[in-house]
């Protein structure tokens, strides 16, 4: 059995013309307090293996763990964040992924579609290395969401509303690739600017 833990990023700054935002000051501290926590859990990072989406906010989430465990982060195209339909411009992102939040998986483009797949058939390839029972994924909420609808088999695109630095614990059984909800993360009060 393989632990993996899908860890949305902390607070970033939220931008209308910025793709890649960083984390805020807020989000600096989720970031350091998540460190804390991971320590608690897995002290020292024995048998963990860190991997994160390449998006600033997500790598900027695992660099506290990271540099308390003297491990490096695995960058993965894989678990980036939903790309928007070709005819969204940047500016209009906030408004596209709120309207998106209250759909189904179903109404995914092509692209989409690839995406989700690919987030998929990564978290199905973390079999258990010799010496690593836990991978840690920092990511972003649209992956937790898309990952959660996909093992319970649910069309809606919203499944919780997984807060900053929530641990989304699932399961995989070796050999079998089938993935299993642990326990859902940390849910937030509002959707507002999902990001």
């Amino acid at each position: 059995m393989h632990n993996i833990v899908l860890i949305r990023h902390g607070e970033a700054a939220k931008s209308p013309t910025e793709s890649d935002p960083d984390l805020t000051e807020q989000g600096r501290r989720q970031a350091t307090e998540l460190a804390k926590d991971l320590q608690r859990q897995y002290p020292h990072g024995a048998g963990v293996r860190l991997i994160s989406s390449p998006k600033a906010r997500a790598l900027q989430t695992a660099r506290p763990v990271s540099n308390l465990w003297k491990k490096s982060i695995l960058r993965s195209d894989d678990f980036i964040e939903i790309p928007s339909p070709e005819n969204i411009p940047l500016a209009q992102r906030g408004a596209w992924i709120q309207e998106f939040l209250n759909s189904s998986w179903e109404s995914m483009t092509s692209e989409q579609v690839l995406w989700r797949r690919r987030i998929l058939q990564a978290l199905i390839k973390q079999e258990t290395d010799q010496g690593v029972h836990t991978t840690l994924i920092f990511c972003h909420f649209m992956v937790i969401n898309t990952v959660v609808a996909a093992i319970r088999g649910d069309h809606r695109v919203t499944q919780f509303l997984a807060d900053y630095t929530s641990q989304t614990h699932l399961s995989l059984k070796s050999g079998s690739g089938r993935l299993n909800i642990v326990r859902l993360g940390q849910e937030r009060a509002s959707r507002n600017q999902i990001q």
